[in-house]
């Protein structure tokens, strides 16, 4: 045993001297002192390592002192031997540990898991977390009866409809007139429902579709119908002078207007050089027509001429008579 610690103290001194330093000091010193335990028990190698490393640390302090590379021989180096504890909790080490926690590690410890609240729709939905997600859009199927839906397009939520027009069913409070489509179309015409429809006319339905103007066959003579505009409702018209028609007992002397004039058969006065107007003749002269009531020298049938057309007179019986 007293062989062993002069060799490692010659050894110390000799690293002592080295450029690596304590740390290599006292590793050496470590491998000794194993050894040294291995000869003399398992009592010997539980108290001898740590005064000798320290021991070792101590003369490798003051030996790096003397050289002006004073370094703590658990901080020198590349740091690698002496953070055992502070790096286990370095966050992307593979290893979720210490005060690692998925919120500021989850490289390590893996996503949080979601939580209704966090402001994060992420995993949840409408249903479970509206705090996160907000309202579900109205939908049918949804059991409320909402936004545009209704007992037609969907019934599922609403119900179904009832006493609608539009629902295809023919209820009682809906008819053919208030609702066409659900009770067979549009009604059909009837006498007495205020709608002159159909086959309805004024002569088969006068409730409906009132009076009928007149009309020449209706077996009526009323409105502007007259004997000329409708004999077949008005019968034929009486003769009367001047009704374009020679008829009755009208004739060219008593109406020369629809008969036309009668010949000229008044006698001329050839020899008498006064005489130069057939109205020259007096009333009712035989063969003489103009002079009958009614015609031109007596038009108004009084027998005085007052009224006579003395200028035509004059002209017929110049161009008669010369």
């Amino acid at each position: 045993m007293r062989a062993q610690t002069r060799r490692l103290r010659s050894t110390t001194g000799r690293a002592a001297a080295g450029a690596r330093g304590g740390r290599h000091v006292a590793a050496i010193a470590a491998l000794v002192l194993a050894c040294a335990g291995d000869e003399s028990g398992s009592s010997s190698l539980s108290g001898g390592p740590t005064a000798t490393v320290t021991a070792s640390a101590s003369a490798s302090s003051t030996s790096t002192e003397g050289t002006g590379e004073a370094t703590d021989a658990s901080s020198s180096g590349d740091g690698s031997a002496g953070s055992s504890s502070s790096g286990a909790d370095l966050c992307g080490n593979g290893v979720c540990d210490g005060l690692e926690f998925c919120s500021d590690c989850p490289s390590d410890c893996g996503p949080c898991a979601p939580v209704c609240g966090d402001g994060t729709c992420a995993g949840e939905d409408c249903v479970s977390c509206v705090a996160d997600c907000g309202e579900c859009a109205a939908f049918c199927g949804d059991l409320q009866c909402n936004g545009l839906e209704n007992c037609f397009n969907c019934p599922g939520d609403c119900g179904k409809c009832v006493g609608v027009c539009g629902d295809n069913v023919c209820d009682d409070t809906e008819d053919c007139k208030e609702c066409p489509g659900d009770c067979g179309g549009e009604c059909p015409a009837t006498c007495g429902d205020n709608t002159c429809d159909g086959a309805e006319t004024c002569v088969n339905c006068k409730q409906d579709c009132g009076e009928c103007p007149p009309i020449c066959g209706d077996a009526k003579c009323t409105g502007a119908e007259t004997c000329k505009s409708c004999e077949n409702d008005c019968g034929v018209c009486a003769p009367s002078c001047g009704d374009g028609t020679c008829n009755g007992g009208e004739t060219c002397t008593t109406c020369d207007k629809d008969c036309g004039a009668c010949p000229n058969t008044c006698p001329c006065k050839p020899n008498d050089p006064n005489f130069t107007n057939f109205c020259h003749w007096p009333p009712k002269t035989p063969e003489c027509p103009m002079t009958f009531p009614g015609g031109y020298c007596d038009p108004n049938g009084d027998a005085s001429y007052n009224d006579a057309d003395w200028d035509k007179g004059y002209y017929d019986y110049l161009g008669v008579c010369g």
